[in-house]
Formats: structure tokens, C-alpha cells, sequence
């Protein structure tokens, strides 16, 4: 197998495109001139320009956004897909004139999310330029798919005496589903073939999450950042810049759910390879071949009267209620495995929330009472809105999420009694 020194390239080169939403901030507003030299503007702005390999496959020149932060995060799935979402945030508070950065970056995030922007074109691009690129270097099959994006002014109230100070920051994420990201082996998936040489700024964070019922078995560089007294505890892991990281770092590997351990996966890997197997299954058929003529020749051979079929039968008798009294009474058991919300989809979860809040929540309560990310929140509420369940009304700086009927009217406060 090659080595995926085109891959890790491009992976920043997307990193570095990714930055580059000044272009829809500034650009010219049909109801209102452009920003003049003397306006303040949100955000600043520098060149950044990267050139793909000596084959011409990628070139990117285009003005990069000054952020504060920028957080890469992978979310790894247990089909080794993973969702990649990138997050830039930038505080107002640092702005010279910071309502008119506010208001700047609000018109910016009401075009990033109604219309199909250049910005988002080329995000689109070079994340399908992406996988193609894995794919040859890796030679798995790779896709990308579930674009999304969202900009939005997400407001803290941080308690300062009798007051409240607010703290406004603006976010855009942008994200997409990488199949065939991770490398699948028996026991495990391994993230990080794919990467090369990354480095991160200072303002800059890769986190690498384990999705549905996957957990941490290892990580490298063993530096990073987790929750909990163990890897395996961890439901997520965080680099911090500024770094750089050498080919394959950082990686992760998962224990798969339901997996056998190490040893027995290898042994049954060896069983299959020299044909054991179907030597397992002739073992058992000529053992219940052995039962029955054994069975055959008690009933019917030589010495059998129906004095021993009565006792054969009154004993099956009484054995039967026996068993099915056993069987009975292991149901209780496995029914209480489960319970009503662990069965339950994302979807459904939701649903019954906002219904048990009276019909509507705003996004941000969801959030909390799920203790779901941001993100993950709300890339399911978009879905559900395209499905039809649900329904979204923004006002102001909230997004309200009504059930059918419970929608709220525009002109109002949605909670206003």
C-alpha cells in the first residue's frame, strides 16, 4: 500500500479553505453600500494561498478569516465513516466597533445559510477532492457526503456583581461525512493513515470523538486531552497547537462493539483461512446424527416395549413444564436490559422532549437537556425539518423548534403567554 502523502496535504489544504469566509462577509449587500474604508469591519483579513503536489490536482488562493479558534473535529462511526465538522469562532468584544462586527457577521451567517455560496462550493469541492485522493493512496473506497453548514451569534451571560455581562461570539461550522475514513480490522478501527505532517497554530484543535458505541483503546500522541481517569472512559480526545504532528499522528484506535478480544479473534481468523471451519460444522452434524440413532434404537430396537416408551414420554412430559418454567423466567431478566429511552432513535428522543415541554423549545434548551453537542443537534434538527417533523422559526438570536401545530407566529415572542 502507498503512503498517503497526498492525503495528509490535502487535508490541510482543506483546513486552510475552510478559513476563508471573509469573501460572503464583505461582499457587496443588495439594500446597502459595501463597508467604506473608514467602516469597521468584523473580522480581519489575511492572504493564505497553498499550491497542491507537482501534478497540478489542487490550487487555492483565496483571502483567509482571522478567528480566534478553530476547532477540527472528527466524530469516528461505528461503520469507520466519520463526520468531519469545522468550527471557527471569533469574539466581538475584541472588535473596535463591535455592532457593527456583530451585524457584519449576521447578514454573512443569513447568506451562508440560505443560499449555496461560493464560499460553500469550493468547501464542497475540495472535500470530494479529498476522498478521491484517499482513496487512491489508501486503497479504500471513499466518499463524501451529508454536506452542512451553519452560521449563527451565540450569546454567554456571565454574572459580574448585580449585573450580567453578555459575551457575544459568532460561529461557523461547516461539516461533512467522510466514508471510508477509518481502516477496519477484526478486532478494531484505526484512525490516522490518512494524515501527514499536520500542523496546528496556537488558536487551532483536532479532536477525535468516538461515535455511537465505540471506545478508546489507544491514543497517540499519548498528550492529548480527555475526560475521565482512563482512554477508555474518554468520550472524546483534544490537540491543542501549536504542533506538529509526524505521518500517522494523531492516532486512535477503537475497540468495535461486540468484537471478540484479540486472541480469539485471531484464532477464528486462523481457523478460516486453513478451512477449520467446515470441519467444526461435519463435527456437529455427525453428533446430531449420532443423538438420533441413539434416540431411534432406544424406541425401536431390540428390547423396547411400551412400558419404556410410556416412561420415555411421561419423563419428556414432566421435563417440559420444567424448561419452559426456566424459560419463562429468564424473560423478566432480559427485558429489564433495556430500557424505553435506550430503545428510543435521536429523532424520537427529541420529538418526546419538546412535547413534554408543551410543543416548542428553543435549539440551545435541546441542547442542555440532551447533553449532546452543538453541532450533532444541530445537524439532527436539519434533518428532521427536511423530514418534516419538526419546524423552525428563528427570532432574533434563537432558533424555536416547534412539533406540527405548536408552531408559534412570526410577529410574537414564541413564549409569550
Amino acid at each position: 500500500m502507498n503512503r498517503p502523502g497526498s492525503v495528509g496535504f490535502v487535508v490541510l489544504l482543506i483546513l486552510a479553505l475552510v478559513a476563508g469566509v471573509s469573501g460572503p462577509i464583505t461582499m457587496a449587500d443588495t439594500g446597502s453600500a459595501a463597508p467604506s474604508a473608514t467602516e469597521p469591519t468584523s473580522m480581519e483579513t489575511r492572504p493564505a494561498e497553498m499550491a497542491a503536489p507537482s501534478d497540478g490536482s489542487l490550487l487555492v488562493a483565496q483571502e483567509a478569516q482571522n478567528f480566534d479558534n478553530t476547532t477540527f473535529e472528527i466524530t469516528v462511526h461505528e461503520n469507520a465513516s466519520a463526520t468531519w465538522t469545522f468550527r471557527y469562532k471569533r469574539s466581538f468584544a475584541n472588535e473596535d466597533n463591535a455592532t457593527a462586527a456583530r451585524e457584519n457577521f449576521e447578514r454573512f451567517a443569513e447568506e451562508l445559510e440560505a443560499n449555496e455560496t461560493d464560499l460553500y462550493d469550493r468547501f464542497t469541492n475540495q472535500s470530494r477532492t479529498l476522498t478521491e485522493i484517499g482513496t487512491q493512496k489508501t486503497g479504500r473506497e471513499m466518499e463524501a457526503t451529508n454536506f452542512r453548514r451553519s452560521a449563527q451569534v451565540e450569546e454567554r451571560f456571565t454574572a459580574t456583581g448585580a449585573s450580567n455581562q453578555s459575551t457575544a461570539t459568532g460561529i461557523v461550522e461547516m461539516s461533512f461525512t467522510w466514508k471510508g475514513f477509518a481502516a477496519v480490522e477484526p478486532d478494531r478501527i484505526v484512525v490516522g493513515d490518512v494524515f501527514e505532517n499536520i500542523p496546528l497554530a496556537s488558536n487551532q484543535a483536532i479532536v477525535i470523538e468516538a461515535g455511537g458505541d465505540l471506545t478508546f483503546r489507544s491514543i497517540e500522541p499519548d498528550d492529548g486531552q480527555y475526560a475521565g481517569t482512563s482512554i477508555e472512559e474518554a468520550d472524546s480526545v483534544q490537540w491543542n497547537g501549536q504542533r506538529e504532528f509526524i505521518d500517522g499522528r494523531p492516532r486512535a484506535v477503537f475497540d468495535r462493539p461486540g468484537a471478540l478480544g484479540g486472541g480469539e479473534a485471531g484464532l477464528l481468523a486462523t481457523m478460516s483461512g486453513i478451512g477449520l471451519g467446515w470441519y467444526l460444522v461435519g463435527a456437529l452434524l455427525l453428533i446430531g446424527i449420532a443423538i438420533a440413532a441413539v434416540v431411534w434404537y432406544r424406541r425401536h430396537g431390540p428390547g423396547a416395549d411400551g412400558t419404556a416408551d410410556a416412561a420415555s414420554d411421561s419423563v419428556d412430559e414432566s421435563a417440559t413444564p420444567s424448561a419452559a418454567a426456566d424459560a419463562n423466567a429468564g424473560s423478566p431478566a432480559e427485558s429489564e436490559l433495556l430500557t424505553d429511552e435506550e430503545l428510543m432513535t435521536d429523532e424520537d428522543r427529541v420529538v418526546t422532549l419538546i412535547r413534554e415541554n408543551g410543543g416548542r423549545m428553543k435549539q440551545v434548551k435541546i441542547v442542555e437537556e440532551t447533553g449532546w453537542s452543538k453541532s450533532k443537534v444541530s445537524m439532527l434538527l436539519s434533518d428532521m425539518e427536511d423530514d418534516g417533523t419538526i419546524s423552525k422559526l428563528r427570532v432574533g438570536r434563537e432558533n424555536i423548534i416547534s412539533l406540527e401545530g405548536f408552531e408559534p407566529e412570526a410577529t410574537k415572542s414564541p413564549f409569550e403567554e
